[in-house]
């Protein structure tokens, strides 16, 4: 597994949550009432399904609106917060909302939006294939942010999201956090499993300015009925699901946090790791990758491993995993020379000492 450099200062900006998390995990269990408002929209901001008493088990899989917005104030300031029982997908929600704030051309920037949902009927992932949760044993999520400049202004932004949200993770009280890794471009891994996935989508947002969409997908609990769920779909060839690549792609398995974090705490994993990513996206909109390819690099899970490099089913290349450049595409030393990979239809397994493609374990 990657050997974290020396982040001192990221060490510091950690221990100053310890007490908020602390403090969340005991409303959570000190509290299980506590009145939700509605958001703007009308939506009844309650776990989904839920009224009356709720135990100490049914407020760590929910969504406390009033408490992850009491504990974001100050990192979120200028931020709207939404919670909400169900959508069909955050990122289709936000994308909307950016799309009409743009048509009217000389309305403001949009402000910038997180928007969490217990159920996403609709949620997706890379390549348009469907994310596999359950309400209570996932957390489902969106920021909306618009950044001055063009699509170029943005590459690596999905790596640089992907450190926040394992800096926002190793905030929390894991047993294990040097066990998160990285898989260019976008997956958070977990002892070799997928613990989370980034989906980032743009629209145009006026003259100079550029809006993006960023979904995340965080696997808590049940990470066997994931799997499942994820193997009956490429069985049955749904809509969203690998089809016929799934059989030449090994799936990644899934991982989820409650492996290193017991019963974990929706809403105290929530806060922890938005606070990590709004601050990522202030420092992205200023010096872009650049700020946060060594942090990425020392997080490299495959970092000198042996890969192969898959495109539309087929392997493009083999070789051993290097690193990223300045605009966030993989470097990959292969016997013809160092290859370089941009992001797009694009997969990367282990191979293993035998140069056959290897199990998605731990390195």
């Amino acid at each position: 597994m990657p050997k974290y450099k020396d982040r001192r200062s990221a060490d510091r900006r950690g221990a100053s949550l310890a007490a908020t998390i602390a403090a969340m995990n005991n409303a959570a269990a000190s509290s299980p009432n506590l009145p939700l408002a509605a958001t703007a929209a009308g939506s009844p901001e309650r776990p989904a399904g839920m009224g009356g008493e709720r135990s100490g088990d049914t407020v760590s899989r929910s969504l406390d609106g009033e408490r992850i917005r009491l504990h974001l104030a100050a990192a979120c300031r200028g931020w709207q917060i939404e919670v909400v029982d169900a959508t069909g997908s955050t990122n289709l929600d936000l994308l909307a909302r950016l799309r009409e704030n743009a048509s009217h051309a000389s309305v403001a920037p949009a402000a910038p939006v997180i928007r969490a949902a217990m159920q996403q009927t609709a949620g997706r992932g890379q390549r348009g294939r469907a994310w596999q949760s359950v309400p209570g044993d996932s957390l489902t999520f969106s920021l909306a942010y618009v950044m001055p400049g063009g699509p170029a202004e943005l590459a690596g932004l999905s790596l640089a999201t992907g450190v926040a949200v394992v800096e926002g993770l190793s905030d929390l009280p894991l047993s294990a956090p040097h066990a998160l890794g990285l898989k260019w471009p976008n997956d958070v891994l977990l002892r070799g499993g997928k613990l989370a996935g980034i989906l980032i989508e743009t629209v145009p947002a006026g003259p100079g300015r550029i809006g993006v969409v960023i979904g995340i997908g965080i696997n808590l609990r049940q990470a066997g009925d994931v799997a499942a769920r994820i193997d009956n779909a490429a069985a049955a060839g749904a809509p969203g699901s690998a089809g016929v690549a799934t059989s030449v792609i090994p799936a990644t398995p899934p991982a989820a946090l409650e492996s290193v974090l017991p019963e974990p705490d929706m809403s105290s994993v929530f806060v922890a790791v938005v606070r990590r990513l709004t601050a990522m996206l202030d420092r992205f909109s200023e010096h872009r990758f650049g700020a946060f390819r060594d942090d990425w690099e020392a997080m490299h899970a495959y970092g000198g491993a042996s890969i192969r490099v898959i495109e539309h089913g087929r392997d493009l290349l083999h070789g051993v995993a290097l690193g990223v450049d300045a605009q966030g595409c993989l470097r990959v030393a292969t016997d013809e020379g160092e290859r370089i990979v941009a992001s797009g239809e694009v997969s990367v397994r282990l191979l293993d000492a035998s140069g056959e493609p290897g199990k998605q374990g731990v390195r």
